[in-house]
C-alpha cells in the first residue's frame, strides 16, 4: 500500500520540483535584467562613466563613447609586468576642460580622481596636470573603465577604475 502511494505521489513531487526550479530560474533572470545588471557599471545596456564634481556641485558625467573620440596619447608602460603593454588614453587635462573652463583654474587648484570600486584615489594640482610633458591620462586600453596614469606614474600612484573627478576640493 505504501509503496503504491510512493509511486502515485512521485510525479506530483517532480511537477512540483519542476515547478519550483523554473521559478527560481524565471526571478533570477529578472533580477538579473532589471536590478542588477544596472548596478555594475560597464554591463550591457550600461555605459561606464566619470562623475564630474566642481567642489561639491555635480556638474555631468563623460561617458566612455566620448572619451573615445577625444584627441588620444599612447606610452609603453615601463611599470608593467609584461613588456609589451601600451596605455592609450585621452589627456585628463582635455577630460576636465570638458566640463570646467580653464580660466577658473590656476596651477594650485587640486583634482581629486577617484575610484568607488577600488578604493583608489590620488589628488593632483591642475600644474601638474595640465603639464603637457607629465602627459597624465585616462588610459582606456582593453578593460571597458579607465586608469589615471602617465608614464612616470608608478602602479601604487595610479587609480584604477575612475569613477569620479572632482575639481577644486
Amino acid at each position: 500500500m505504501r509503496l503504491e502511494e510512493d509511486r502515485k505521489s512521485s510525479p506530483k513531487k517532480l511537477v512540483i520540483i519542476a515547478i519550483t526550479i523554473a521559478v527560481i530560474v524565471v526571478v533570477s533572470v529578472v533580477l538579473w535584467e532589471f536590478v542588477l545588471r544596472d548596478f555594475f557599471k560597464g554591463g550591457e545596456g550600461t555605459e561606464y562613466e566619470i562623475e564630474m564634481w566642481q567642489g561639491d556641485q555635480r556638474i555631468g558625467v563623460v561617458k566612455m563613447s566620448k572619451l573615445e573620440t577625444l584627441p588620444t596619447v599612447s606610452y609603453l608602460d615601463v611599470f608593467s609586468d609584461r613588456d609589451d603593454v601600451i596605455d592609450e588614453g585621452p589627456l585628463v587635462k582635455d577630460v576636465i576642460l570638458l566640463r570646467i573652463n580653464e580660466s577658473s583654474l590656476t596651477n594650485e587648484t587640486s583634482i581629486y580622481i577617484k575610484s568607488d570600486l577600488t578604493g583608489e584615489e590620488r589628488t593632483i594640482s591642475w600644474g601638474e596636470i595640465s603639464n603637457i610633458s607629465k602627459s597624465y591620462i585616462l588610459d582606456f586600453t582593453k578593460r571597458g573603465t579607465t586608469k589615471f596614469s602617465s608614464p612616470e606614474t608608478e602602479k601604487n600612484e595610479r587609480v584604477r577604475d575612475v569613477t569620479e573627478i572632482r575639481i577644486g576640493v
